[in-house]
């Protein structure tokens, strides 16, 4: 550039050279000559210099997004001299062009970063603090609304010392509907979430107990909680570690956006009581036992447990990636009630197989009524007798992590579902009224997307194929979308 500048410079000055020869030449005419030749380097000084900035802006642009990302740059290609700024230009947009969805992605590496820095300030304290909340949409639904705040948990624990530890979650429901907390099921009335404790109601003490561990430092306040061989004695508020989905209840922890039939209509959305357990994990062997209040019933108790056999080299684990290993457990559970006699029996079995990109996960569940229901009255009037209820469901749910085919972190989900119940009629606690129920089969599918360790979304379809009950809250087909926001 400083060469084609010299000869742009020397230019004037050799055209006018035959004019001195031939006639003299008068003062004004050569002072012209050198006030244009001073205007034309000022312009073209003025073109590079603006030329460079934007390229240096461009260049500081691209370096920021790099280190954002935490991607070195690949090394600059060697340009020719004879088209400088033209090839340095065209690899400039070109490099901005593929970074330019690098915004939204470091702006989330960087709420990582601060979440991280956070929680390991709390850590170092012994308190470690997370949890999430969640926002849903649905097409025509029996709620009315398309858009509602399902809810917020918090989950707090605090490790005392090498033995004792303590571990909480708290628990806001959304209800956009306005439905009524004492009549409506759990899933409507906190946007697809499980049983939010014992005290429902908008805000409620989802968990909250302390705990006696050997060798098993981890607590999780909900979720899995066979993560690591050990021993604990646990007192409070928790979700009864019965069956498998146990460790699905929080909408952090499911691939899919509502939970399985025999979760939503056999165990209340989950079944969840004050008293106290005990669990652990040796070897292949996994068990669990608890005392606790009534499920069914407010009053009486409940008592149970689950054995399980985890046959693998690798433990299975819902939200781990590509887990591999099999699973198979069998559970039980009696209610009592306030004399001691049995009101109601749960006998269940579940079976979890990991492989390479699939996971499958079956759950079956029986619950036997042991005394007679009162008889209640239709709309004309006339008794309708229930008698000793019993009701069954089964549910079979494949999960494909997609992330090594289509190279982003995607996971892909089928879901059948069945429940029949014994009875013909039933109470809807929508308005009290007598309804019929008839056999409910339930396919869903969809997709769950990770931005982030701390952003999800999900898309869902359900259909009831053909099958429906007169319950106010049963929709025969639903389509739906969740973001769950962790931290």
């Amino acid at each position: 550039m400083a060469s084609v500048a010299k000869q742009n410079a020397g230019y004037p000055m050799a055209a006018l050279l035959p004019c001195l020869v031939i006639s003299p030449v008068s003062p004004p005419v050569l002072a012209a000559a050198r006030d244009s030749d001073t205007h034309i380097r000022a312009v073209v000084q003025s073109m590079l210099r603006e030329k460079d900035e934007k390229i240096e802006q461009l260049e500081a642009r691209i370096r920021q997004l790099e280190q954002g990302r935490g991607q070195s740059s690949p090394p600059a290609l060697p340009v020719s001299e004879a088209a400088p700024a033209a090839v340095a230009v065209t690899g400039t947009a070109a490099r901005v062009s593929a970074d330019g969805d690098s915004g939204f992605d470091s702006k989330l590496q960087a709420l990582d970063a601060k979440i991280a820095g956070l929680k390991a300030g709390a850590l170092a304290s012994g308190l470690d603090i997370g949890g999430f909340f969640d926002i849903n949409a649905k097409t025509s639904n029996s709620t009315d609304q398309t858009f509602s705040v399902g809810l917020l948990e918090l989950d707090i624990a605090y490790t005392y010392n090498a033995h004792f530890a303590a571990s909480s979650a708290l628990v806001l429901c959304g209800n956009s509907s306005g439905a009524d907390y004492a009549s409506s099921p759990a899933h409507i009335t906190c946007g697809n979430y499980a049983l939010i404790g014992a005290g429902k109601g908008s805000a409620a003490i989802g968990v909250g107990f302390v705990d006696f561990h050997m060798f098993d430092s981890s607590i999780p306040p909900r979720g899995r909680i066979f993560n690591n061989q050990g021993l604990h004695i646990q007192a409070g508020r928790f979700d009864l570690p019965f069956m498998a989905d146990y460790q699905n209840y929080a909408n952090k922890d499911r691939a899919s956006i509502t939970a399985p039939i025999t979760t939503v209509r056999m165990q209340k959305g989950g079944f969840n009581g004050d008293g106290v357990r005990s669990y652990g994990s040796w070897d292949m062997f996994n068990y669990s036992v608890f005392w606790t209040n009534g499920v069914y019933q407010s009053d009486g108790t409940s008592m149970g447990g689950r054995l399980g056999v985890n046959l693998g080299r690798n433990r299975f684990r819902v939200h781990g990636r590509n887990p591999e290993g099999m699973e198979f457990g069998v559970s039980h559970l009696t209610e009592l009630d306030a004399n001691n006699n049995v009101s109601n029996a749960f006998y269940g079995a579940d079976f979890s197989l990991g492989y390479a990109m699939l996971r499958w996960q079956n759950e079956f569940l029986l619950q036997q009524g042991h005394r007679v229901l009162p008889n209640r009255y239709d709309g004309l009037g006339a008794a309708v007798g229930y008698g000793k209820g019993r009701q069954m469901g089964y549910h079979s749910t494949l999960i494909a992590d997609l992330e090594d085919a289509v190279h982003h972190p995607l996971l892909a989900f089928v879901r059948y579902a069945r429940w029949q119940s014994n009875q013909d009629f039933m109470v809807d606690g929508y308005d009290g009224s007598v309804v019929a129920v008839h056999p409910v089969s339930l396919l869903s599918l969809g997709l769950n997307y990770k931005f982030s360790e701390h952003l999800r979304v999900k898309f869902e379809y359900t259909d009831s194929l053909g099958t429906a009950t007169r319950e106010h809250y049963f929709d025969k087909r639903v389509a739906m979308a969740q973001m769950v926001v962790m931290f």
